[in-house]
């Protein structure tokens, strides 16, 4: 068996629940991969914590691979296989607040983790709204998003940071309503060239073992189509191996991580896994611009398709020639058929998609 560790975003939720799944279903131990999963601090950290720490693959946002890449770039871990296609940031303002757009958030405040991914790619965001992000004042606070959400409501500072699903999680497990409480403005909508979390490798591994480099992401992969694919299934194996977390949370956190950060039937369809030369492009120069980074690393500097498994293993729905279900997931292979039902499926959607459980 082969042993690697891989650092994840945080602990396991429905946004990653694709990793207990594979876990459950064999897919490492089909791969003769032995895994050690490290719970992370936040997507944003898991970059600079690989190379900090010598540990062989991470899940964790792009933007920050892109930053290790331009300062560090021999031991900078490489991007491998894309899971959400677009930013999963939103700035998160009060149910009632009149603000639309954003040039509503000049003059203000604005809270959010020390590592929060949209504080760390405000820039590029407000590059794009042709925002000026010096009018914006940014609060760094370290309380629990019960605690942040608080401070909102009680109008200690005017909106806040992060991601939909994590923050529409933490009020539905508090037993409020997501549109009762609280608006989005999406990075996505805004900012469309930002990636949001992937699978990276460190340099060394992916030189060192190529092959189990190929194998690891072949078993991933295998995982994030089979969740799609069963989204209970995805639940009970994270119930299974973090028993507290709350099931019908956890399963529209799941379901809009794959919806709003992945990219839906859309993304299930072309297939997981790559990236859009000409849109890393226009994103790292974004980036280097923005940010003000030492340089601007090149796309292959930062992203490789060499450990993808082929474009048919790792697309699922009605264009599909073949799926990673088939051999890979047999028991959802009635994915093509419906049961992943693409395009308006209560797996993408639902009755109040950022409210109550349907």
């Amino acid at each position: 068996m082969h042993k690697v560790r891989l650092l994840t975003n945080s602990g396991f939720t429905g946004a990653n629940a694709w990793f207990p799944l594979a876990c459950d279903r064999g897919y490492f131990r089909d791969e003769e991969i032995d895994v050690e999963f490290v719970d992370g601090l936040g997507a944003f950290s898991a970059a600079g914590r690989m190379v900090k720490e010598g540990i062989e693959f991470g899940y964790g946002d792009f933007q920050a691979l892109i930053e290790e890449a331009a300062r560090k770039p021999v031991t900078s871990p490489v991007g491998v296989y894309m899971v959400m296609d677009r930013s999963p940031s939103v700035i998160v303002l009060p149910a009632g607040s009149q603000i639309s757009s954003p040039a509503g958030l000049s003059g203000m405040t604005i809270t959010a983790h020390a590592v929060d991914v949209g504080l760390n790619t405000f820039e590029q965001y407000a590059s794009k709204a042709g925002l000026d992000p010096r009018s914006v004042r940014t609060v760094s606070n370290d309380g629990d998003w019960i605690a942040l959400l608080n401070l909102l409501k009680e109008g200690k500072t005017d909106a806040l940071f992060g991601y939909l699903s994590t923050v529409s999680a933490a009020i539905r497990a508090s037993g409020k309503d997501v549109r009762s409480e609280v608006r989005f403005l999406k990075f996505k909508d805004v900012a469309q060239d930002l990636y949001g979390s992937a699978l990276m490798v460190s340099p060394t591994f992916a030189r060192d073992k190529p092959a189990v480099a190929k194998a690891f992401v072949r078993a991933i992969n295998r995982g994030v189509l089979a969740a799609a694919c069963d989204p209970d299934a995805a639940i009970q194996a994270l119930i299974n191996h973090a028993p507290d977390r709350p099931p019908q949370v956890d399963r529209l956190r799941l379901l809009e991580t794959i919806e709003e950060d992945m990219g839906g039937w859309q993304t299930l369809a072309k297939g997981v896994g790559d990236i859009d030369r000409a849109r890393m492009e226009r994103l790292l120069k974004l980036s280097a611009d923005s940010r003000k980074l030492p340089r601007q690393p090149a796309v292959d500097e930062v992203f490789t398709t060499a450990f993808l498994p082929l474009i048919d293993e790792r697309r699922i729905g009605p264009d599909a020639t073949s799926t990673a279900a088939g051999d890979a997931i047999e028991e959802d292979a009635s994915c093509r058929e419906g049961r992943l039902a693409l395009a308006g499926s209560q797996s993408f959607t639902h009755s109040d998609k950022y409210g109550r459980e349907p």
